[in-house]
């Protein structure tokens, strides 16, 4: 089985369903919202030619003679004083999603989605800050649409290809710094290192079973997404229109070397080599890697998940997940460029998430990280970093599933940036997000949901471009920095 990050959390078999590694990239099949043929789970499944199953009739029909002529049973006279009975019609059977089966000869299997939503901001902003994949204020948005092309490695070796096309892949393939703003630190709009594209290679990767270990251990080696906290890329993976500040100001992606260790059907680890966060290539100085990465996943109880991972290991420490390097201000107010932005020093980051449910049709999740950069932050009026960064946050969720079609979410996160390293601030930063989900998936391959939320700050981070828009003359959104914005959004996902 795979995981909910698009195949990286493999053979977890008592998470179909529940699981938060299957849940989160598997595609709604909590509360059965969605057929499995459009969950995005493991390649494993969906092998055959899914359908409903149904009652064996005789070949003779209902009704009809028996092939021996049985003893005729004396006539039966109706009651002329009685009203005939009408026969109650069945109902209409569930439509049978198609097979996702690609290439029957080879095993490759294929699906994907469509994802769009519209949004509206009171605060009349062009775009909202610091959203991942929402950020088109007052206006009718693509998001992202994906195709996934998957081979099981159910024969020893198998692939993985997942690629996204719309602003959504140019947000996560890009590394934007919070809030849509430029790229890579430059105001005129040229990103210095990567091309502007609304196409990106989400996961490409060769899975196998390592010989001789009776498939209890395998390996991943390639681009795949990261195995850290309870939100992903997929909008049908996730319980919310809208993701959180613990997903977007962390890892997404990983490029590298994983293991997997199965030794039972409840417990998997996993050990990795990367080269570090959201990047393709080793792009520091004096390094021979970026990132060890370690995780357990578990299903101990049929209403317990739990997932923990860690991330250890010296990385570009002066630039922001966003890919703005790290500046400070002199005392005269002009910034200060650092020119050891691609010198790196020691990352610690860890992201643990408990899931309990179903319990009478409610989800609880928890999902609390911590991160510590060293030399990521200035102390006593230094003009470069000379001591450590740390940030933390919890994201926490209450879901009831009101019918197989309907549920609703809530969401109440708190993200404390210490150092104002990770929001780009260079200033303590506090922030939290209060958020209501209604979901209503009224066809088996459609997704639909109506979200509210309030975001609040101690610093001024709304309404603002923080000086890193694209291009010199756009100045983004407009008005006066502010410490709280609310949004409200449509969202509607067709999958396939």
């Amino acid at each position: 089985m795979r995981s909910k990050r698009g195949l990286s959390r493999k053979k977890l078999k008592p998470w179909l369903g529940v699981s938060l590694a299957l849940a989160l990239s598997s595609g709604l099949v909590w509360g059965e919202m969605v057929p499995s043929a459009w969950a995005d789970s493991s390649p494993a499944v969906q092998t055959g030619t899914p359908g409903p199953s149904s009652p064996s009739v005789s070949s003779a029909g209902p009704g009809s003679s028996s092939p021996t002529t049985p003893t005729p049973a004396p006539p039966v006279v109706a009651d002329a004083t009685a009203p005939a009975a009408t026969a109650t019609p069945a109902p209409p059977p569930t439509p049978t999603p198609l097979p996702d089966l690609l290439i029957p000869s080879a095993n490759i299997h294929f699906k994907g989605f469509i994802d769009t939503y519209a949004q509206y901001n009171p605060t009349d902003a062009s775009y909202s800050n610091f959203r991942a994949y929402d950020f088109g204020a007052n206006s009718f948005n693509l998001n992202m649409a994906q195709l996934k092309f998957w081979r099981p490695d159910d024969d020893g070796i198998g692939f993985v290809l997942r690629t996204d096309f719309g602003p959504g892949a140019m947000a996560s393939g890009q590394n934007f710094t919070p809030g849509f703003y430029g790229v890579r630190g430059t105001t005129s709009g040229n990103t210095g290192t990567m091309p502007w594209s609304m196409f990106w290679v989400e996961e490409a990767y060769i899975n196998l079973w390592i010989p001789d270990t009776n498939k209890e251990l395998e390996m991943d080696a390639g681009q795949f997404q990261t195995l850290a906290n309870f939100e992903v890329i997929q909008p049908t993976g996730n319980w919310m229109a809208s993701l959180g500040y613990t997903f977007f100001l962390g890892a997404y992606t990983h490029t590298g070397v994983r293991f997997h260790y199965a030794p039972n059907g409840s417990n998997n680890i996993y050990f990795g080599v990367n080269n570090g966060w959201n990047t393709s290539f080793q792009n520091d100085q004096g390094s021979d890697f970026q990132d060890f990465e370690l995780n357990y996943t578990g299903n101990p109880v049929s209403w317990l998940n739990l997932n923990f991972t860690g991330l250890f290991g010296p990385q570009i420490r002066n630039t922001y997940p966003g890919g703005v390097a790290f500046a400070s201000i002199s005392n005269t107010g002009a910034i200060i460029g650092n020119p050891d932005t691609s010198v790196p020093t020691w990352r610690n980051y860890g992201a643990f998430v408990v899931e309990v449910g179903p319990l009478k049709h409610f989800w609880l999740v928890t999902d609390d990280s911590y991160g510590w950069q060293a030399q990521g932050a200035e102390n006593n009026g230094a003009t470069s970093p000379n001591a450590p960064a740390t940030w933390y946050s919890s994201e926490n969720f209450i879901r009831y599933d009101i019918s197989d079609t309907l549920d609703v979410v809530a969401r109440y996160e708190v993200y404390y940036d210490l150092n104002g390293f990770m929001t780009g601030t260079g200033l303590p930063t506090a922030i939290n997000d209060e958020t209501v989900d209604l979901q209503w998936n009224f066809m088996p391959n459609v997704m639909s949901r109506i979200e509210y939320r309030h975001d609040n700050a101690n610093q001024p981070l709304f309404n603002s471009n923080l000086g890193n828009v694209t291009g010199s003359n756009n100045v983004g959104n407009h008005g006066s920095p502010i410490f709280s914005m609310d949004t409200f959004e449509l969202e509607l996902t067709y999958m396939f």
